[in-house]
Parts: C-alpha cells; sequence; structure tokens
C-alpha cells in the first residue's frame, strides 16, 4: 500500500494539517514514518487510527485524554466485534485512498488542481512544471491538497478591501490604579478562583529569537539577571509558586508555530518539564495562513510549496478549539485562562486582583494597560472604536487623535494594551466567534518557475493575521484594567534600542530593588539611580512583595553585591 503525504492526509479527514502535528506530538501510538526528504509518510493504518481519533473528538466528545485511553484499550483489545469494525474502516480508507492517488504516486485531486486553481487566476503556481524537480512539485501539491480554495478567494477578496478605518474613535473608561489600589474586595474573588481549580496560564510563543540574535524559540532565550534562566523556566517557576500557594493543579497551555514546535517542545522534555509533570503543560500550534502578492498571487516558498505566515497572536481561538483543548478545559472546570506573550517577564500570574475585577464584572475579556511613555510610543491605544470598547493600532490612531488632549492637558489616548488578557473560556467557545484579518506588507525570499528550474527573488507579501485584541468589541462585557508599568511590562523584542535585552534585564532589577526596599532594604544606587549590584528574585523565593516582605526576617538590612534570592 502506498503512503500519502501531510496534506493528503488532512484532506481525507477534513482537518488542517498542523491538527495532525498536535495529535502526533500528545498521542505516542500515532507515529508515521519520515522518508528521505523527513516528510511524514501516512500509511493505511496510520489513517485508520486518525479516523478513529477524528470520531471520538468531534463525534463523540471525548476529551483528548479520554481518546487517548480509549484508543489504547482498542488497540489491545481481543475482542472480534471490534476488530471487524476497525477492519472495515480500514478496507474504506484503501479505496478512499486509491482515489486520490495517481499511478505514478503524486498525489492527484479528484479534480485537478490546475483547473480549480487556475479558475482562481492562480495558473501561475503551475509554470514550468516539468522543469521543477519532483520534490518541488510533490511539496506544492500536498500544500494545494490542505488548502480550501475557498479560503484563497477569501483573503484575495479581503485584499481587494484594503485596510479598514473607524468612523468614529473616542475614549473609552478604565479602572484606573488608584480605583484598584482601594479596592478590598478583588483579590478574594481573584484568590478563590484560582485554589477552586477555573483557571489556566495560556502563553502565546510562536516567535523565534532572530531578532535577539539567538538561534532558537524565543521562549528559550536566557532572560533573568543572575541565574540566566530561559524566559520558559521563569514562567515555570511563577507557575509551580502559584500551584503551592493556592493547592491547585493550574495547567499551562502553549501556543507555539509551526517553526518552534518541535524545537520547544524537545527543550521541555530536556529539562523535564521544569519540575511542572509532562500531562499538565499542553502545547498547540498557531494556524497558518498563505501569503499574497500585492496582486492577489499565492506566492512559492523556497522548497516549492506554499509560501505560508502564521494566523497572528489572534490564532489562539482557533487554535484552542482546533486542538481540542478548548474542550478539555471546559470539561476539567477550567472557566478563565491568563493569556500573555512570552517575551515580557515581568508578567504577574497568576493575579487574583486583577482576576477578581475581570471575574465581578462579568467581563468577556478583561486587559491590562500602561500610561504611556510618550505619545508615540507603539502600543495599541485603549479606545471606544464606532461605538465599541477595542484597541486600535499605533499606526491607525491620526496625528490629531495621538496629540488630543483634555482640560487638564493630559492625552485622551494615553492607555496602550500590553498583551496580558484573561478571557472567558466560555467566550472563546462561543459559536461564530470570529476575528477580523489585518493585512501586514513584508518582504520574503519567493521561488520564481523558469524553464530552466526555479530561483528565488525577493518579493513583496501581504501576510493576513488577527489580533486578539479584537476579541474586545466582540464581548457582551470587557475591562480594561491600569497597571504600573515598572512592576508589569519590560518586554524583549530587539536585541539593542528599546524593548531590548538590556532594558528587560535593567527592568527585572529594578523591580527586586523596590521589592527590597519596600521592605526596609537599602539597595545602594548609582548616579544614574539605578542599583548599583544585580538583583534577582526567584518566583519560588517571593511570587510578590507580601511574601518577601513575610521573610524579611531573613534578609540583610543592606545590599552590597550581586544577590540572588531563591
Amino acid at each position: 500500500m502506498k503512503t500519502v503525504g501531510i496534506g493528503e492526509a488532512a484532506r481525507l479527514l477534513g482537518v488542517r494539517p498542523h491538527v495532525l502535528r498536535y495529535w502526533e506530538s500528545e498521542l505516542p501510538m500515532l507515529a508515521p514514518r519520515k522518508g528521505r526528504s523527513g516528510r511524514r509518510e501516512y500509511s493505511a493504518q496510520d489513517l485508520q487510527l486518525l479516523l478513529r481519533l477524528k470520531h471520538l473528538l468531534y463525534e463523540r466528545r471525548y476529551t483528548l485524554e479520554g481518546a487517548r485511553q480509549e484508543l489504547w484499550e482498542e488497540l489491545g483489545s481481543p475482542h472480534p466485534d471490534l476488530r471487524a469494525r476497525l477492519d472495515a474502516v480500514r478496507s474504506d480508507l484503501v479505496e478512499a485512498l486509491m482515489l486520490i492517488q495517481g499511478r505514478s504516486g503524486e498525489p492527484v485531486a479528484k479534480h485537478d488542481p490546475r483547473d480549480v486553481f487556475e479558475a482562481l487566476e492562480q495558473g501561475h503556481l503551475f509554470a514550468h512544471w516539468d522543469a521543477r524537480p519532483r520534490q518541488m512539485r510533490r511539496r506544492l501539491a500536498e500544500d494545494l491538497a490542505a488548502l480550501d480554495p475557498g479560503l484563497v478567494g477569501s483573503l484575495v477578496g479581503r485584499l481587494a478591501e484594503g485596510p479598514t478605518r473607524p468612523a468614529r474613535i473616542e475614549p473609552v473608561a478604565h479602572v484606573s490604579l488608584r480605583e484598584i489600589a482601594a479596592d478590598r474586595e478583588a483579590r478574594g474573588i481573584g484568590e478563590e478562583l484560582i485554589a477552586s481549580g477555573r483557571t489556566a496560564f495560556l502563553t502565546v510563543a510562536g516567535g523565534q529569537g532572530s531578532r535577539l540574535g539567538f538561534d532558537g524559540p524565543k521562549g528559550l532565550f536566557p532572560v533573568t539577571p543572575m541565574r540566566r534562566l530561559p524566559l520558559f523556566a521563569f514562567f515555570a517557576e511563577k507557575l509551580l509558586a502559584a500551584r503551592r500557594r493556592y493547592g491547585a493543579a493550574i495547567p499551562w497551555l502553549i501556543m507555539t508555530s509551526r517553526g518552534n514546535h518541535e524545537d520547544t517542545r524537545s527543550a521541555f522534555e530536556r529539562a523535564d518539564w521544569f519540575g511542572l509533570g509532562a500531562g499538565t503543560v499542553r502545547f498547540f500550534t498557531q494556524g497558518m495562513l498563505p501569503a499574497l502578492s500585492p496582486e492577489g498571487r499565492l506566492l512559492l516558498a523556497a522548497d516549492g510549496g506554499l509560501f505560508w505566515s502564521p494566523n497572528g497572536h489572534g490564532g489562539v481561538i482557533e487554535g484552542l478549539r482546533s486542538s481540542g483543548l478548548l474542550g478539555e478545559l471546559a470539561a476539567a472546570g477550567v472557566e478563565e485562562l491568563f493569556h500573555f506573550q512570552v517575551d515580557n517577564p515581568l508578567v504577574t500570574v497568576p493575579d487574583p486582583v486583577f482576576l477578581g475585577f475581570h471575574r465581578r464584572a462579568g467581563s468577556d475579556i478583561s486587559s491590562k494597560v500602561v500610561e504611556k511613555s510618550h505619545r508615540g510610543e507603539k502600543l495599541g491605544a485603549i479606545s471606544t472604536i464606532d461605538g465599541r470598547p477595542g484597541v486600535i493600532e499605533y499606526s491607525d490612531l491620526s496625528d490629531a487623535l495621538s496629540n488630543a488632549r483634555d482640560g487638564q492637558g493630559r492625552l485622551l489616548f494615553a492607555q496602550g494594551s500590553i498583551a496580558i488578557h484573561v478571557l472567558r473560556a466560555g467566550f472563546l467557545a462561543r459559536e461564530g466567534l470570529s476575528l477580523p484579518l489585518h493585512l501586514v506588507r513584508k518582504p520574503v525570499r519567493a521561488l520564481i518557475p523558469k524553464p530552466d528550474g526555479a530561483d528565488t527573488e525577493n518579493r513583496e507579501a501581504v501576510k493576513f493575521e488577527m489580533f486578539i485584541f479584537d476579541a474586545i468589541p466582540l464581548a457582551d462585557r470587557s475591562l480594561f484594567f491600569e497597571v504600573d508599568r515598572a512592576e508589569e511590562f519590560a518586554p524583549l523584542k530587539n536585541r539593542e534600542g528599546p524593548d531590548s535585552i538590556e532594558t528587560c534585564l535593567r527592568g527585572q532589577v529594578e523591580k527586586a530593588a523596590r521589592w527590597l526596599e519596600t521592605c526596609g532594604i537599602a539597595v545602594p544606587r548609582g548616579d544614574d539611580g539605578r542599583p548599583r549590584s544585580l538583583l534577582e528574585i526567584s518566583p519560588l523565593f517571593a511570587l510578590d512583595r507580601g511574601e518577601l516582605a513575610a521573610k524579611r526576617g531573613a534578609l540583610p538590612d543592606r545590599i552590597d553585591a550581586d544577590t540572588l534570592l531563591a
């Protein structure tokens, strides 16, 4: 029996390729062999197992864990009726596979893909077809088999629409630092939710560290001042500390990308899951969308397949759904997700006060905001957009609105989103919840077919992305929650300059110094006002200022050297 690639397998099963990759990462019995090129090759037995898994997940509504257990039992069952049913499924699959494979062994659709995509004015994909290496042709055939032609049409239509501009942008209310400090109820509400197991961590971690000069997933970048712990390890300590404090098995969901999924998962395995336990850390991959030229033509990647790009941090909603994790969370009683991006080590998670305000307000999505350091800072501005609360990209805010001030001379749009949210799981599961696509133009290295083969050239690409903050206008209720920038926001985005390695390290040291000074411990500073020594406080030593203050008796009165509290 011939094998098929991931594109054909995905089409046969009616799922996206990244869903297959996720299922394989979670189910050890799914292990399609890899050919000489390193690409997965699915046998009829592999497809039989995948079809059964899909039935359990989508029709029987099993959780992935439940489906895994059921499959193990079925595979080991001697029951003749069960075996007969499985054999029948396999027979049907063999017949279906014979229909989608040609005699040459190359994947061929029931309807010739050339006809389909030429009708969509994408005939350039097949230019100089016979001159291309066989592997390139196969790669494109797999991608086209996995691509919904209707999606191509909608993307081309979205490109033709151009940018959408709101008709009316106005200031929006937020919960201020003063209101938060005066509240005496919210913390208790949040702590009860955490302790009862109704919360989870959710980290968006699809990026690579290339802009930092780091070869690998950004979450593996060594970020802490003293120990040089990777971001993932530092967040793991926060989660461990929260589990110990609240006695709850808080799960950690991590959205990776196609480019860094395997490296990220392997790093967790090598680190023995940072002490968290393999069963409590769940990975799922971000979706991908094909890129277009400015004229609306699909682009080819260097390997001969389509040029795909991640669908943005807003893809977390689709990723949670398609992986089955959203259903698993609901079955486990998880109601709220702490959402944050992997590049901000100062994030406070879990934050019972933030969670308490969110819950008390009946909010579907709540967002942390900070006062902008200057009017041009590249943070999305919170506002009312055509009558609905939301976040508008800094590039879409006109100079007049950026400079607009109130009667006291304060900026009207002074609060910016820092990509930290609490998301209600029930809201994410709402039928019909769909985020709009944003167009991002970037130069890429694209494959150009030629009579003597193919070459790569720089071309402008239009990528399509979804932003999680676009869920705010779709919510019945939302909340903007102000936090202190120095306590919560020191993003790691660039090698040098703003939001760089240096500023991120400095932000961590400054935060540790303030905590120590709050406890009455002297921290000598230089003429520039910065601490003279490197300082680092492990979340396992103190998750917050209050926990540090409780250990004051074991601490010195003055810090005169580089100090690690762990």
